[in-house]
Order: structure tokens, then C-alpha cells, then sequence
């Protein structure tokens, strides 16, 4: 296993689809999956420091493991199997539970636990950095930054309203394109996610709406060429 860091929230260009990146620090790859904006906005959130004065689901999770006095260990990113990501999280006492992508990283940021990717996945599935709109020092600069505890917002009417309003209306255009660039034809922001991809994430994601999972996959992400599916 690969330890990760995440890199960001992103928007890719011609599929306007957000994708979610992380990155080894040190290493010449990332690795980007396609995720729902509901998804992307508890991710961003938690990198940005922004906690509601009440607690949304990712929150509300850590904090009932907390009580019960369960630990998150680690999270993983583990495989592709039909064209979906799957990851896990690992709890203290060496329970497994499956989970989206998505949801396994907003937990992680929230129970500051570590992100790690299969080996054999990043070698699969994982893109070089520049081909990203990344460079080495970015992927290191969040590696050195990625133990910092988000601080916690005043809870005010203001604040809520403003945080209610911030996932209410987030849209894919909310997130930036790795790097300002628009991505080579025939490929999104973030570099190939599919086996043999070249140009462009190929691995569809955890999309955000109704019918979140494949019959018999559950806790999965779109992969390769399979089209559009929510996650």
C-alpha cells in the first residue's frame, strides 16, 4: 500500500464531471476518480478548514465512532473490479466496512487518518503528475500540510446559512481544472484514470444521486468505458 495525500477537488473540462486527486508525495504519480459535487463539496470543505455548526453526515459518522469509541485506522483504495473503484475503511480492531471512494476520503479528512492506494492500483490506474497540470513540489506541499486539523467555524446564523447555501448550490463548474489548463481532446482534467487510458480519466467514480451503486457492488466508483453511471 501507497500512502496518499489529497491533492484537491477539481473540475474536468469537456465532461464537466468533478474529480477528486490524490497523490504519493514524492512519487510521479496521481491518481484522479470522478466523484459527485454533493461529494466533492464534503471534500473541499473538510481541506478548507470549513466545519458546520451542525453536523452533516460525514461529520455526524466520525462523531457516533468517536462516542462508541472506534477508531478509523486507515482508509484504502483498493481495486477496480468491472470498471468501479472500491475502497474500504479500517476500523479499530481490525474491521474492514466498504465504501465509496468519495465517502472513505471526507471520512479520512474529518477522522485525520491516513489515505492509502493498492500499489498495483496507482500503477494501473494512477497518471503522472505533470500530465495532471501538477508539478512535484505541489504533490510534496500537501504532503507536509496534510496532518493539519481543520479549525472549527463560529456557529452563527450566518455561518450556517452560509455553508447551507455553499452545498445547496454547488455545481461541477465550482471546482477548479488542475492547473487553469484545459485537458488534451478526448480527455478530462486530471490525466488517464483507465488501464491503457492516455488522455483523460477513463475510470468513472462515485457520482453523487439516485442509483449510487451497481446491483451486487455496493461501496463502489464508475471505472473504465462503462458511460455514465451515479455513484
Amino acid at each position: 500500500m501507497r500512502e496518499m495525500v489529497v491533492l484537491g477537488v477539481r473540475v474536468s473540462v469537456p465532461g464537466n464531471e468533478v474529480v477528486v486527486v490524490l497523490g504519493e508525495p514524492g512519487g510521479d504519480l496521481v491518481l484522479p476518480i470522478v466523484i459527485g459535487p454533493r461529494e466533492g463539496a464534503a471534500i473541499a470543505s473538510a481541506q478548507a478548514g470549513l466545519v458546520p455548526p451542525r453536523p452533516l453526515t460525514h461529520d455526524l459518522l466520525v462523531s457516533i465512532l468517536d462516542r462508541l469509541g472506534v477508531k478509523v485506522v486507515e482508509v484504502r483504495v483498493t481495486h477496480v473490479l468491472h470498471g468501479i473503484f472500491h475502497a474500504e475503511l479500517v476500523l479499530g480492531g481490525g474491521a474492514v466496512v466498504d465504501a465509496r471512494p468519495s465517502d472513505a476520503i471526507a471520512i479520512a479528512l474529518r477522522a485525520h487518518c491516513p489515505v492509502l492506494c493498492e500499489e498495483s492500483l496507482l500503477a494501473l490506474a494512477g497518471v503522472p503528475v505533470e500530465d495532471a497540470g501538477l508539478d512535484a513540489s505541489e504533490v510534496s506541499e500537501a504532503g507536509a500540510a496534510s496532518g493539519t486539523p481543520p479549525a472549527r467555524a463560529e456557529e452563527s446564523p450566518e455561518v450556517l446559512e452560509e455553508f447551507r447555501v455553499f452545498l445547496e448550490g454547488v455545481e461541477p463548474e465550482d471546482f477548479e481544472d488542475p492547473g487553469g489548463n484545459e485537458p488534451p481532446a478526448g480527455g478530462e482534467a486530471g490525466g488517464p484514470e483507465g488501464p491503457g487510458g492516455e488522455k483523460g480519466p477513463r475510470h468513472r467514480a462515485d457520482k453523487s444521486g439516485p442509483g449510487e451503486e451497481e446491483p451486487g457492488e455496493p461501496g463502489s466508483s464508475r471505472g473504465p468505458d462503462q458511460g455514465p453511471q451515479r455513484h
